[in-house]
């Protein structure tokens, strides 16, 4: 036990540098299609003008040495992960230490494929820093291996229900990565910055992930639920974090309700009644929004109940 701990720790050490490290490839990636420049001459009465500009075009040396990093980092957490598991002989999510560990490495898998399948490197610059700062967050918090508390002792339902929420919170947080890019792009169409995705490319991703992580995040709820019922005798009790989870869920809801049309809740049958006509048919802000408020959620979920909100999930080990 002693051994596979210290090396879950060591290969938690390996992943934290190598994030950090992937995390100054991506902004110098970003930064290389700004520095890297196209001249161009232009004949006039004068003579002969020659002048630059900025390409778009990020060097692709950088970027592949951002993405080696990025499966570096990735193949460490998910080795720091199994090693942890082989020492404690349950799955290592009991814990805020475990937890966090195991958040930064699906963070950074659902990235890399994320990555992989839609070619946009350049949100390596949003997805890894996040990745870093959970792992630099993971320090805080004691890495001492401990007995479970009997609330946890049900391995089947504990690994399954919360390795779902974590998947789920990953695979949202690439979503708040695209929809963070869009909206620094100005929106639907636009693109402010030529180092970056276009806005259309960006939301298009965020939009992909969010359909995979609203069903996802709504299993994991349900699984809870049922672990729940084993643990405390009843579905559901308004304890902090499930409140706190629904909500997450219903803004994701929200987004897609906004996308869907001009429309808003304020349209709905029972709001027409009271609500004047010029409100419902006011601005509204882009639906983005809701993913950023979503991630923010995330956060609230993940790190608010469990450090500062007692209650039942209150399992932070801090």
């Amino acid at each position: 036990m002693g051994a596979m701990a210290d090396l879950s720790i060591y290969l938690f050490w390996s992943g934290l540098v190598t994030a950090l490290m992937a995390v100054v490839l991506y902004v110098a990636y970003v930064a290389s299609a700004s520095v890297s420049l196209r001249r161009f001459s232009a004949q006039t009465e004068a003579g002969s003008v020659e002048f630059s500009s900025a390409t778009g075009v990020p060097n692709p040396g950088i970027g592949r040495l951002a993405t080696s990093f990025t499966i570096f980092t990735a193949l460490a957490l998910g080795g720091a992960v199994a090693s942890r598991w082989a020492a404690v002989e349950h799955a290592p999510i009991s814990n805020m230490y475990e937890f966090t560990v195991a958040f930064a490495f699906g963070v950074a898998t659902v990235y890399m494929i994320s990555e992989t399948l839609s070619g946009q490197r350049r949100l390596g610059v949003v997805g890894l820093p996040i990745v870093a700062g959970m792992l630099l967050v993971a320090t805080q918090f004691p890495s001492d291996i401990v007995p479970l508390i009997p609330a946890l002792q049900n391995g089947p339902l504990l690994t399954i229900h919360v390795s779902m929420m974590m998947i789920s919170y990953a695979v949202l947080t690439v979503a708040f990565c695209g929809a963070a890019v869009y909206l620094a792009q100005g929106g639907d169409g636009k693109r402010r910055f030529a180092s970056l995705p276009s806005a259309d490319s960006a939301g298009d991703l965020a939009h992909r992930a969010v359909m995979i992580g609203f069903p996802m995040l709504g299993l994991g709820i349900a699984l809870g639920a049922w672990w729940a019922n084993s643990a405390w005798g009843r579905y559901w009790g308004w304890d902090p974090k499930e409140t706190s989870a629904l909500v997450t869920w219903l803004s994701i809801a929200c987004y897609f309700h906004a996308r869907a049309g001009s429309g808003s809740l304020a349209g709905a049958p029972g709001f027409r009644k009271i609500i004047p006509l010029r409100i419902r048919r006011g601005w509204r802000p882009d639906p983005m929004w809701w993913l950023v408020g979503m991630w923010g959620l995330v956060m609230f979920t993940y790190f608010g109940v469990n450090l500062w909100i007692s209650g039942l999930h209150s399992y932070a080990g801090v």
